[in-house]
Parts: structure tokens; sequence; C-alpha cells
């Protein structure tokens, strides 16, 4: 059942928009929700610099980000489909701003009043990994170029 976890895949990332951000804090790792989108195979974040998690990047800028299945009264929370990343987030280049900011907006386009505040910037994580759980025992590690594929 080879497509069964590109199915499973392809369906959270249709469900949510939510994800979680992982930054080194100055003494332990912490936490944080994110909204995200996805372009060219690029996990977009809009983040403000006012967040804990905006200093953090600041002095190391090596993330987790995790998307998860929202939890149902009728699924275990025990089986619930994840993907995980990590990689380094960074700013995304003046020329590519536009396209990025389209694409974002896109997705979550009651983001667009943020794009005027000037504390807010946009971001794209460089991926070094993905993982995938799709529930118990199905559990996988991608490349680039799968997730690329999907995306």
């Amino acid at each position: 059942m080879e497509a069964d976890w590109q199915q499973g895949l392809t369906s959270l990332l249709a469900h949510t928009h939510i994800g979680f951000l992982a930054t080194q804090g100055q003494q332990t790792p912490e936490t944080s929700m994110a909204p995200y989108a996805i372009f060219q195979g690029d996990i977009i974040l809009h983040l403000s610099g006012l967040a804990k998690h905006s200093k953090n990047i600041e002095k190391n800028a090596h993330v987790g980000f995790m998307i998860c299945t929202p939890e149902h009264a009728s699924s275990s929370a025990l089986a619930l489909a994840r993907l995980s990343f990590t990689g380094i987030l960074q700013v995304v280049p003046e020329q590519e701003k536009h396209a990025y900011q389209q694409a974002y907006l896109a997705s979550i386009p009651d983001a667009a009043p943020l794009f005027s505040f000037p504390d807010f910037t946009l971001y794209r994580l460089n991926i070094d990994t993905i993982f995938w759980v799709g529930g118990f025992g199905q559990a996988r590690t991608l490349t680039k170029q799968t997730w690329d594929s999907l995306c």
C-alpha cells in the first residue's frame, strides 16, 4: 500500500494550516504555534519580531517544525498522522518575497493585514530532514526529492 502514506500526507496538508515551531531558547527548547503555507516545497512562516520564537531564531536558526492531525473524539490521539521537519529558517529574499507572500495568503487569506505590520518577517524553512508518521507502525523518513514531488 505504497500510495496510502502519500494520500495520508496529502490529506493532512489539505486540512491544516497550523504547525508547531520548536526553537532554542536561552536555556531550553521552546515551542510555539505558527500558521504555515507551502510554496515550491518550502514551508513558509510569517512571524512577528516581537515573539519569543523570533528572538530565538536570530540567535540560532536551526528549528524543528511539526504539523499534526487535529485530534477528534472518534480517533486515538496515539494514532494521529504527523509530519516533522528540521532545518534552518531563513528570511525570504526580497526578490522572492512577492511570490512567497502570495502563496502564504492563498493558504491563509486572513493574514493579509499582518503584511502591513513592520515587525513581521516572511521566512522559509531550508529543510534538512522530513519524517512522516501515518499512525501505528507507519513511519518513514522522506527525501527532499520525494517531499518536493508531493507538494
